[in-house]
């Protein structure tokens, strides 16, 4: 989408009150990464299409996207991994104040080293964290995915240096790389289908193949 479209289709999805406002602007004013409005939006009726029981989050920050996904399903449970312990202390806050923490399992620790742990299954899997490792968090997610289970990831293309690189700074060339590599990488794979959506930072959704016995 050009830029006029982006800022249409944004305005469109704004929260204009209550705590997800309240997670916005605090997000907004201490530099805080959260998802854009648009991808809100559409996380949200993916939750409502596929009503999942039981929803991994690789990437907590302060709650804002978990807030997002168990108010569109009021049966759904999150597991939800933070590395940065100040965030998560946050993040616990706002799913006590959204009186959400009884359906919340929240995980303080390096998802590089926690998913290996995970034996449960999961109908929605969200990817919203280091850009770095996203092929590692994909196949340790899709291991604990359920057939037909669904798995999103953010951020996909990186401030749009993944499609344009020209300016790219030395600096980031690694993660454009890796990012470009992993879009190659999920679109190729036979066991899941997987599509490419340019809004917010660009997103994946991919579909579980049902294994057929």
């Amino acid at each position: 989408m050009i830029d006029s479209d982006i800022k249409f289709v944004r305005q469109l999805f704004n929260v204009k009150k209550g705590l997800l406002k309240d997670i916005e602007n605090y997000a907004n004013e201490n530099f805080i990464p959260i998802i854009k409005p648009e991808v809100a939006r559409f996380l949200e009726t993916i939750v409502k299409i596929k009503q999942p029981q039981n929803i991994l989050e690789i990437g907590t920050a302060i709650g804002y996207s978990s807030i997002i996904m168990l108010k569109a399903y009021k049966n759904a449970k999150v597991l939800t991994i933070e590395k940065d312990i100040d965030m998560a202390e946050m993040a616990k806050i706002n799913f006590i104040k959204a009186s959400l923490i009884d359906r919340v399992e929240l995980v303080k620790g390096d998802a590089l080293e926690v998913l290996p742990c995970l034996s449960n299954k999961y109908d929605l899997i969200f990817i919203d964290a280091s850009k770095g490792h996203y092929k590692e968090f994909f196949d340790e997610s899709l291991r604990v995915l359920n057939d037909d289970g669904i798995l999103i990831c953010d951020n996909i293309l990186y401030k749009g240096y993944v499609t344009n690189e020209v300016h790219v700074k030395h600096k980031r060339r690694t993660i454009v790389y890796r990012m470009r590599d992993f879009i190659s990488y999920v679109l190729d794979r036979k066991d899941i289908t997987t599509t490419i959506i340019p809004i917010g930072d660009g997103l994946s959704i991919s579909v579980k193949e049902e294994k057929n016995d």
